[in-house]
């Protein structure tokens, strides 16, 4: 079953870039088509033009009736003649104050959501944001009699007021907080140890005795006597007994950023008319 998807374009010129656009993405041309009450695109209007537009030269001295007749036309073959919803109004709303709808013919129900993104991506606003916006200023729905926008209030109505917000990015960054540096050197300490040493030293005693004398007695001879003694000695070896590692370990920390962050809102006033046609301006509002 063939599905219709329509895109609202701000203008003429913007619908024909979507549907170029839509086009290189593999969409056929002869599947879409611009509805548009632009003066300047190609006069005319077929069932099979894949660019409506409705100028002067088409319509006669009412080239408004035209347009509405062009895109009555095309919905009544969407919907029939009675079951028309209620948002097709506001479709002709657009239209009539400047805008453009691109249509495109899907023949795969698999591809509706592909190319309602195409349409968003290559330009369309969002309808109903569009319509919440005239009502703000009146509008209450879609009146057939009403002129057309001029291009003078066309211009006037896209005026745009930029809405600004502010929006709080924290990230992080890595700061030196101090570090530990780590030094390797010699020491003297004062110590004691005590050692028992051995000494040997030779004794003279001398006895008296009363015995004859032997032969072995008169003999000469020498006997020689070492004495000895102990010293100490002092030795050192050395002995690692602890080991400083040096490393570091990481922990994680939660904190809340508080700040404001900036933005404007619009404001739409409402303004009263008089009765010769001219537009009262809003009271003065007393100096702050």
């Amino acid at each position: 079953m063939v599905q219709t998807v329509i895109g609202v374009f701000n203008s003429f010129e913007d619908a024909q870039r979507a549907q170029s656009r839509l086009e290189t993405e593999g969409i056929a041309r002869a599947d879409m088509q611009v509805h548009s009450s632009n003066s300047g695109a190609t006069p005319g209007l077929s069932d099979d033009a894949t660019t409506r537009s409705v100028t002067s030269e088409t319509a006669g001295d009412r080239p408004h009736e035209g347009v509405v007749g062009g895109i009555e036309h095309f919905f009544k073959r969407l919907f029939g003649s009675s079951d028309e919803p209620e948002e097709v109004g506001h479709y002709h709303e657009a239209v009539r104050r400047g805008g453009a709808l691109l249509s495109v013919d899907v023949n795969d129900e698999t591809a509706v959501e592909r190319v309602r993104d195409a349409l968003y991506a290559a330009g369309a606003v969002n309808i109903d944001s569009r319509v919440a916006q005239w009502r703000s200023t009146g509008y209450t729905g879609y009146d057939r009699n009403a002129p057309a926008y001029t291009a003078d209030e066309i211009a006037a109505e896209r005026k745009a007021f930029p809405v600004v917000q502010e929006s709080l990015e924290v990230g992080k960054r890595e700061v030196q907080t101090g570090g530990v540096r780590i030094y390797s050197r010699v020491t003297e300490t004062p110590v004691s140890e005590t050692v028992n040493l051995r000494e040997e030293h030779a004794t003279i005693e001398r006895k008296a005795v009363d015995r004859p004398a032997t032969a072995a007695d008169l003999t000469e001879g020498s006997v020689e006597i070492r004495e000895t003694q102990e010293q100490p000695v002092v030795a050192k070896t050395a002995r690692v007994v602890e080991e400083v590692v040096v490393g570091k370990e990481a922990s994680t920390r939660t904190e809340t950023i508080n700040d404001t962050v900036r933005g404007t809102e619009v404001d739409v006033e409402r303004t009263a008319g008089s009765e010769d046609g001219s537009v009262v301006p809003p009271a003065k509002q007393p100096p702050l």
